[in-house]
């Protein structure tokens, strides 16, 4: 494996780490139970990216780790911790790294025969994203509806991009209901958002493209053959 592409994801991962740590240290006027939901986020998301640029090679990888250093770095900038300073530091040399033409042979750029499409690569991403979203829109603080929430939703993302049947359900029935009974321990505007994105989720797990993936194909399997015609094939 090549030193520049690990280096770089290396560093990007640092800056997340570091900008995540600052958030942590000092969130301003979002809640700490919250902060820590968000921290989740941005290291599920950092981890998706860093394997997706070194393991996989895929251009998706690269800007999942950028997205992941831009928020980190942002959410450091909130309070007054020294270490937003090492995170916008190192966070923009990984901006620079992840950008630049450098990568440009390292990342797989042939197209994939069977690409999953948005609606899947969207089921996936939530588990990254959506501890992000849900411990912005309940800055106030989390409950313990908006756990089980995150539970379930990166429980159904890991089954479903393993081909289980029971991870699309879970984004099916359980991510709807779930978010509804956190909408309700949330305050204006959050409730909205929260009921909003998981009726969102909903909607795309239902959709065919979604359920595509968790479909197995199974070709037709030639006829048995008979064993009275075998033995009087071998006479």
């Amino acid at each position: 494996m090549s030193r520049l592409p690990i280096a770089i994801g290396a560093s990007a991962f640092t800056a997340v780490v570091l900008g995540a740590s600052a958030f942590l240290i000092d969130s301003g006027p979002i809640d700490w139970s919250s902060a820590v939901m968000i921290l989740i986020g941005l290291l599920a998301s950092a981890l998706a990216g860093l394997a997706g640029l070194l393991l996989v090679r895929a251009p998706w990888g690269r800007w999942l780790l950028g997205v992941a250093v831009v928020f980190a770095v942002v959410g450091a900038s909130i309070g007054e911790s020294a270490l937003f300073w090492f995170a916008l530091a190192i966070g923009s040399i990984a901006i620079v790294g992840l950008s630049g033409p450098w990568l440009t042979l390292w990342v797989r750029r042939q197209p994939v025969s069977e690409q999953l499409g948005i609606m899947p690569v969207l089921l996936l991403a939530s588990a990254g994203f959506a501890p992000i979203f849900i411990g912005l829109a309940a800055y106030e603080g989390v409950a313990l509806s908006h756990w089980a929430l995150i539970g379930v939703i990166q429980g159904s993302a890991w089954a479903y991009g393993r081909g289980l049947p029971f991870g699309i359900w879970g984004f099916r029935l359980a991510a709807p209901l779930l978010g509804l009974v956190s909408a309700f321990q949330t305050s204006a505007p959050g409730n909205i958002a929260i009921a909003v994105g998981a009726l969102l989720i909903t909607a795309i797990a239902w959709s065919p493209q979604s359920t595509q993936v968790t479909a197995v194909i199974t070709p037709p399997l030639p006829a048995p053959a008979s064993p009275k015609g075998s033995g009087n094939a071998n006479k």
